[in-house]
């Protein structure tokens, strides 16, 4: 059995390495249109923001491993032709016939639609040579002022690491809360709070109206008013990259990411698709979403490679858990946020708590941030945030598990025997008050 997969990143290269592993036998060819497989694309703002040195660290395997598992690959590819019907891709002008085809083609970052954008030198940070160049401009002397369109994950990552850098930062934001499709603004305040803290200049409710270049800087209009910068830094989200596939006959949701079903399985037989090109099912409305996150990229790997090995295996969709280190703090949230319930009509009941991590008597105590949400109808726990230390917040682990399993609320969820010790929780814990409120 030939199966050939379009794309080197985290599920493509998953893939290959679990078919492998089930099936020696299997041909694989991987088809990967940059010079590098592999790439642990969410560590790039610290290797920005120096927090290592090396750059190579950032791929979990070599191509030279690869080949030596049995797994072909052809880096550097032109695809110019999509053949799913016939079951054939032309690359570099070689036509590639396949048993089964893998779509991991991964996701492009969106280009903001700002007039003089293309008129001005500007970055983003995707894709390995977009660290390298990166790093390679905010290390010079010159370049001090930065302006980040966007207030995303990556844009956070590098608002704190480019401080920590010594940069002055300024982040322009549309929206009037930071992460409104993710959080509620209990939490997006908090978000807002640290950053202002630590001296991360914020441009809520604000829109880049055009760039122009000014002898050695770049001028923005940013809502009628004029700004200089060093540098600037588009980070404005994700797309899926799918633009070769739209007339193959393929199942598409609203922005272009392919549908599957939970074995990883397109419309079109033989044709799977995972990672960040694809949409997937939200376990809690069973409605898909997109949620271009690594986590699922590498457990719907599994769930292909195993399927075409003919090993029964479903992938059972995301809660969208994500966590992220802002500075001293850290955020992180799973399910739906009262917004999104609300447009569901799904009737929810709300705890929201703010208390602290652990006991009075030592040293470092800080304030814990928590919200619950409760689907009043089902009982079921159906939304968390959280909003804490660093050093407190992998408690929220808990809280994802609930989420996950759609465990319902009662007194003996409010008794959960969660671990204790005076360095690092309260007797009863932040987690208990919270699912007190709601008995």
């Amino acid at each position: 059995m030939k199966i050939v997969i379009l794309g080197g990143g985290a599920t493509g290269m998953g893939v290959a390495a679990k078919v492998k592993r089930n099936d020696k036998n299997c041909e694989v060819l991987v088809i990967e249109t940059g010079n590098y497989v592999s790439l642990g694309a969410c560590g790039l703002p610290y290797y920005v923001g120096k927090n290592f040195d090396e750059p190579n660290m950032l791929f979990a395997r070599t191509i030279e491993k690869f080949n030596e598992s049995g797994i072909e690959i052809i880096i550097n590819s032109k695809i110019k032709l999509i053949d799913l019907k016939n079951k054939k891709v032309v690359v570099n002008n070689k036509e590639i016939t396949f048993d089964k085809l893998v779509i991991a083609t991964g996701a492009d970052a969106i280009s903001p639609n700002i007039k003089g954008l293309n008129t001005i030198e500007h970055f983003k940070l995707t894709k390995f040579e977009d660290g390298l160049a990166l790093r390679n401009i905010v290390e010079k002397k010159n370049i001090n002022n930065i302006l980040i369109v966007g207030s995303g994950f990556i844009g956070l990552e590098l608002a704190e690491n480019l401080k920590d850098l010594n940069k002055n930062v300024t982040m322009v934001e549309i929206e009037k809360d930071i992460l409104s499709n993710l959080y509620d603004a209990e939490i997006s305040e908090l978000i807002k709070t640290t950053l202002e803290k630590n001296k991360i200049n914020l441009m809520l409710n604000s829109f880049v109206n055009n760039f122009y270049k000014k002898e050695n800087k770049v001028i923005a209009n940013i809502s009628d008013k004029e700004y200089e910068f060093d540098l600037v830094i588009t980070a404005t989200g994700f797309k899926p990259n799918t633009e070769l596939l739209l007339n193959t006959g393929l199942n598409f949701y609203k922005n272009n990411a392919i549908i599957v079903d939970e074995f990883g399985k397109t419309n079109i037989e033989d044709v799977y698709a995972g990672g960040d090109c694809c949409a997937i099912m939200n376990k809690i409305t069973n409605q898909f979403c997109y949620s271009p996150l690594a986590t699922v990229a590498s457990k719907q790997a599994k769930v292909i490679a195993n399927n075409i090995c003919k090993i029964e295996s479903r992938f059972n969709g995301t809660i969208q858990s994500s966590i992220i280190r802002l500075f001293d703090k850290a955020i992180a949230r799973c399910g739906l946020t009262v917004r999104e319930a609300n447009d569901l009509n799904i009737k929810t009941k709300v705890s929201y708590i703010k208390d602290k991590d652990h006991t009075h008597y030592l040293k470092g105590q800080s304030d814990v941030h928590l919200k619950l949400i409760m689907n009043e109808d089902t009982h079921e726990l159906i939304g968390a945030q959280m909003f804490s230390h660093k050093d407190s917040i992998l408690r929220f682990y808990s809280l994802a598990t609930m989420v996950w399993s759609k465990i319902k609320v009662n007194e003996a969820l409010e008794q959960i025997d969660l671990p204790y010790s005076p360095p690092f929780a309260k007797s009863f814990d932040i987690i208990h008050i919270a699912i007190s409120k709601f008995i």
